[in-house]
């Protein structure tokens, strides 16, 4: 018969668990209830309720969740909110802001409940973590101070940078620059106990270690300052600058190229062809490392990092300035094609000797030249911008007797 009626029991507790919520389960005898089932299904309508009600409250909080709660203590200490549970939690002064008895607000579980049940929290760290996501979608820079380098437990080398925030809002949150985002040729060991400015890469308070999950970049700063200086220079800016090195702009380039550097550290490319002088002498000919030069932006790419520039631009529109028909100038023969030569007549400007235009020689044959002589020609004629620019031979003698 015991048997019999304990089954009966069980059936008849787990039909009421089944058909009953919270409120019908208050009805029903404890006997027929599991240790602590009405609190677990008091704590499940509170939660439903504060879920129908847009509020957000934990499960049994734990360090690193945020929770929700209203201030109903303050002293000295700090402050006690209600979080919708059995118990509060609780507030030190110092990361309590200002808050007043009354604020409803969201606080960062910043430990695991103590033997009385209650956790401890942060409204200042709630704010900051908060403070760090729009900063990290805004994509802005931020200020931080190096107080040690990150060593790697495996192979006890420097793994990166340990950074911490010192500007109101932020003082305290920690944060890692890994080895990879440190910018180009950085010395990390003399980089402690310096302010750098960095980008956030990543910011997740539920991950990490104590300080959750921060990686932050100063390479990413940088390009964004490159960028942004790139950015303020325009096609046809004339700036002076300093030859740093010779390279081949392109695997299969034969004659180099040049890298300048102008002013704030930019690193702009003046390619082979643009270099004043050429094809008849080369880059490294022309130039040496340490020369100061001036040059034209031709090309400005903010978003890869590059700007370009051309020794031959800047010094046509010189050259163009000085010249007008009817001069006598020299001339370097630069190709020869079956209706004439092009030549080179000054800084950047070419022009075109036609068959019909050249001199004859002392045998009465027309004029022949090899890539590379020079000899004078006479200026027929020239557009303003160089583009066409007529050259003669035959009529010199007419424009030298003027």
């Amino acid at each position: 018969m015991a048997n019999a009626n304990a089954k009966t029991a069980k059936k008849t507790k787990n039909a009421n668990r089944k058909l009953f919520g919270y409120d019908r389960l208050k009805t029903i005898d404890p006997a027929f209830l599991e240790p602590g089932e009405l609190e677990n299904a008091a704590l499940q309508h509170e939660q439903m309720t504060a879920l129908l009600e847009g509020r957000n409250l934990a499960v049994n909080p734990g360090r690193k969740d945020f929770i929700q709660g209203e201030v109903t203590i303050k002293n000295k200490k700090g402050i006690f909110i209600n979080i919708g549970l059995k118990y509060d939690a609780f507030i030190p002064a110092a990361e309590a802001g200002n808050l007043e008895i009354g604020d409803n607000e969201t606080f960062f579980v910043t430990s695991d409940k103590n033997d009385e049940g209650i956790v401890t929290a942060s409204h200042v760290q709630a704010k900051a973590w908060e403070s760090l996501k729009e900063i990290n979608e805004a994509g802005e820079h931020v200020n931080v101070r190096v107080f040690a380098l990150a060593i790697d437990r495996r192979t006890r080398r420097a793994a990166g940078l340990r950074v911490v925030f010192e500007s109101e809002g932020l003082k305290g949150v920690r944060g890692f620059i890994p080895n990879s985002e440190l910018g180009f040729g950085t010395d990390a060991e003399a980089m402690v106990n310096t302010v750098i400015t960095a980008k956030i890469q990543g910011v997740d308070p539920h991950k990490g270690g104590e300080f959750g999950y921060l990686v932050l970049s100063q390479k990413d700063a940088a390009k964004d300052n490159l960028s942004k200086e790139i950015a303020s220079y325009s096609p046809g800016d004339a700036v002076t600058g300093t030859v740093i090195k010779f390279i081949k702009a392109a695997k299969n380039d034969i004659d180099m190229s040049v890298l300048v550097k102008i002013g704030n550290g930019i690193t702009g490319l003046i390619y082979r062809t643009e270099v004043v002088g050429y094809p008849s002498r080369k880059a490294n000919e022309v130039l040496k490392i340490g020369d100061s030069i001036e040059v034209e932006v031709t090309k400005v790419q903010p978003e890869l990092q590059r700007i370009a520039f051309s020794m031959k631009v800047l010094g046509k529109k010189r050259t163009l300035k000085m010249l007008e028909p009817g001069m006598v100038v020299e001339a370097q023969i630069l190709r020869a094609k079956v209706y004439g030569y092009f030549v080179h007549i000054g800084d950047g400007v070419e022009g075109l000797l036609h068959v019909s235009d050249l001199g004859k020689t002392a045998s009465g044959k027309k004029e022949t030249f090899q890539p590379g002589q020079h000899t004078e020609v006479v200026i027929l004629s020239m557009e303003a911008d160089g583009s066409r620019v007529a050259l003669g031979r035959r009529q010199m003698a007419d424009y030298l007797k003027k």
